[in-house]
Protein backbone atom coordinates (compact mmCIF):
# COMPACT_ATOMS: atom_id res chain seq x y z
CA UNK A 1 0.00 0.00 0.00
CA UNK A 2 1.38 3.10 -0.68
CA UNK A 3 0.74 6.56 1.32
CA UNK A 4 -0.21 8.57 -1.91
CA UNK A 5 -3.68 6.98 -2.32
CA UNK A 6 -3.37 4.17 -4.40
CA UNK A 7 -2.02 0.47 -4.35
CA UNK A 8 0.26 -1.25 -6.31
CA UNK A 9 -0.41 -4.11 -7.20
CA UNK A 10 2.51 -6.61 -9.33
CA UNK A 11 0.99 -8.38 -12.15
CA UNK A 12 1.57 -12.41 -13.17
CA UNK A 13 5.10 -12.36 -15.15
CA UNK A 14 6.26 -9.36 -13.11
CA UNK A 15 6.52 -7.46 -16.37
CA UNK A 16 3.76 -4.95 -15.57
CA UNK A 17 1.80 -3.08 -12.71
CA UNK A 18 -1.47 -2.24 -11.33
CA UNK A 19 -2.12 1.22 -10.10
CA UNK A 20 -5.73 0.87 -7.94
CA UNK A 21 -6.72 4.39 -6.50
CA UNK A 22 -8.02 3.87 -2.66
CA UNK A 23 -11.31 5.84 -3.74
CA UNK A 24 -11.96 3.56 -6.78
CA UNK A 25 -14.72 5.08 -9.02
CA UNK A 26 -16.29 5.30 -12.20
CA UNK A 27 -14.04 8.11 -13.77
CA UNK A 28 -14.06 10.82 -16.98
CA UNK A 29 -12.22 8.74 -19.16
CA UNK A 30 -11.78 11.19 -21.64
CA UNK A 31 -10.78 13.68 -18.68
CA UNK A 32 -8.02 11.92 -17.52
CA UNK A 33 -6.71 11.03 -20.43
CA UNK A 34 -5.73 14.29 -21.93
CA UNK A 35 -4.14 14.83 -18.76
CA UNK A 36 -1.98 11.69 -19.25
CA UNK A 37 -1.33 13.13 -22.81
CA UNK A 38 -0.18 16.24 -21.47
CA UNK A 39 2.22 14.71 -19.65
CA UNK A 40 3.94 13.27 -22.32
CA UNK A 41 2.23 10.15 -23.28
CA UNK A 42 0.45 9.48 -26.87
CA UNK A 43 -2.81 8.05 -26.62
CA UNK A 44 -2.89 4.76 -29.62
CA UNK A 45 -6.31 3.23 -28.59
CA UNK A 46 -9.41 4.95 -27.41
CA UNK A 47 -12.63 2.93 -26.69
CA UNK A 48 -15.16 2.85 -24.04
CA UNK A 49 -13.33 -0.03 -22.17
CA UNK A 50 -10.19 1.44 -22.01
CA UNK A 51 -7.37 3.96 -23.46
CA UNK A 52 -3.46 2.74 -24.35
CA UNK A 53 -1.23 5.11 -24.27
CA UNK A 54 2.48 4.90 -25.13
CA UNK A 55 5.48 6.38 -23.24
CA UNK A 56 7.55 6.22 -21.03
CA UNK A 57 6.13 3.21 -20.18
CA UNK A 58 2.91 1.59 -21.71
CA UNK A 59 -0.28 2.37 -19.92
CA UNK A 60 -3.84 1.25 -19.95
CA UNK A 61 -6.47 3.59 -18.41
CA UNK A 62 -9.70 1.70 -17.46
CA UNK A 63 -13.05 3.46 -16.56
CA UNK A 64 -12.32 2.60 -12.74
CA UNK A 65 -9.37 4.46 -12.50
CA UNK A 66 -7.59 1.82 -12.63
CA UNK A 67 -3.99 2.02 -14.33
CA UNK A 68 -1.85 -0.52 -16.36
CA UNK A 69 1.74 0.11 -16.37
CA UNK A 70 3.70 -2.25 -18.48
CA UNK A 71 7.27 -1.86 -16.86
CA UNK A 72 9.05 -4.48 -14.72
CA UNK A 73 10.63 -1.48 -13.05
CA UNK A 74 8.55 -1.20 -9.23
CA UNK A 75 10.05 2.45 -8.93
CA UNK A 76 9.05 3.55 -12.43
CA UNK A 77 5.30 2.42 -11.73
CA UNK A 78 5.53 3.51 -8.20
CA UNK A 79 6.54 7.34 -9.70
CA UNK A 80 3.47 6.96 -12.53
CA UNK A 81 0.70 5.88 -9.59
CA UNK A 82 2.22 8.99 -7.44
CA UNK A 83 1.12 11.02 -11.00
CA UNK A 84 -1.93 9.35 -11.74
CA UNK A 85 -3.51 9.33 -8.35
CA UNK A 86 -2.35 13.24 -7.54
CA UNK A 87 -2.52 15.02 -10.34
CA UNK A 88 -4.19 12.75 -13.61
CA UNK A 89 -7.12 11.80 -11.64
CA UNK A 90 -8.03 14.99 -9.57
CA UNK A 91 -11.26 16.24 -10.31
CA UNK A 92 -12.05 13.36 -12.21
CA UNK A 93 -13.73 10.67 -9.62
CA UNK A 94 -17.42 11.13 -9.23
Amino acid sequence: MSDSGFLLEMCSGRAAWTIVPISEAEIDLEAVSARIESAGWTCTIRNRLCNIFEGEAGLTLFPSGRLLVKSADEETARRIGDLHARQWLVSSQG
